[in-house]
């Protein structure tokens, strides 16, 4: 009976991953559910959602900054979004990840200081981000 049931899911293993195989060759373009501006809404949304669950309210900040970081440097972002805009969006999100991380640390105080580093750290790595240039 061992036997049966390792050979099976031998079996289930292996065609699992030849499954994917199958479909490599064709490139088709993935239409989402979501529209351009907001998936990166639903993105920061959801981030400051499971920060909110994990530890509240600076918890909460500290998922969207983080998420809004990472929605408007993706390279996604670039298509859909003016430079201006993710250069504010990065800015902003950099000062709620500031705001929550000081705030925890040092409540009314450490949240302002946070924001304010915060803020400018967004900025800074969103003007050094521009200035990159692609080498492929």
């Amino acid at each position: 009976m061992r036997k049966i049931f390792a050979c099976l899911i031998c079996l289930f293993v292996l065609f699992a991953t030849l499954s994917p195989g199958v479909s490599a060759q064709e490139r088709r373009r993935h239409h989402s559910r979501f529209g351009r501006k907001s998936r990166t809404a639903a993105m920061i949304a959801g981030g400051a959602a499971v920060g909110g669950l994990v530890a509240g309210r600076k918890g909460a900040a500290i998922g969207a900054g983080g998420a809004g970081t990472y929605a408007f440097n993706r390279r996604a972002a670039r298509r859909h979004f003016s430079s201006r805009t993710r250069t504010v969006g990065a800015t902003a999100s950099g000062a709620a990840l500031g705001a929550g991380v000081g705030g925890a640390v040092g409540h009314g105080r450490g949240a302002a200081a946070g924001a304010i580093v915060g803020g400018t750290g967004g900025y800074l790595y969103r003007r050094h981000k521009r200035s990159l240039r692609r080498r492929y």
